[in-house]
């Protein structure tokens, strides 16, 4: 393979590499006013929206949207369902995790965030277990590159060697 060849693979395989911050978009909807937001979940019926351009609430004019949130409220036996964008992080519950807080007089509540588009869908698929698919690209980089460094050693040995 020619050295410009593997200089291209090489640009290619560190552009691969790079994350491209983009608009965080989830689910946004209140089965109060909604029933298809409820459990089980339309996500064809429910629209979608950019996080980043909604308005936030007054107290939160100084943050940016990093979350989707699926929040699951019983109170007095009745069940609500809320889902959006999330604006604080908590280490707790940020990876796909549910956490679970009972009140007095039967209230509940169960809140899940997440941190990729539209995973706020279901309490069983909130979990990120896809992080091996993002680790893909660095593997083929890392990878790419140890097979070329081994390469040009080889060529620079036995061309040091005649």
């Amino acid at each position: 393979m020619s050295p410009f060849m593997e200089r291209t693979l090489l640009l290619v395989a560190f552009l691969a590499c790079l994350h491209v911050s983009t608009a965080l978009m989830c689910y946004d909807c209140n089965s109060e006013y909604d029933r298809r937001c409820g459990d089980p979940f339309d996500p064809y019926s429910i629209g979608e929206v950019n996080c980043s351009k909604q308005e936030p609430r007054e107290h939160l004019k100084d943050k940016v949207p990093v979350l989707c949130r699926k929040t699951v409220q019983k109170v007095y036996g009745k069940v609500r369902i809320v889902r959006g964008c999330g604006y604080i992080r908590d280490n707790s519950t940020d990876d796909g995790t549910c956490l679970k807080r009972s009140g007095t007089h039967d209230v509940q509540a169960i809140y899940c965030a997440c941190t990729t588009d539209l995973c706020n869908h279901a309490t069983s698929t909130l979990n990120n277990n896809n992080y091996l698919i993002h680790l893909m690209p660095y593997t083929l980089a890392a990878l790419f590159i140890m097979f070329s460094c081994k390469r040009i050693n080889l060529q620079l040995i036995s061309s040091s060697s005649s």
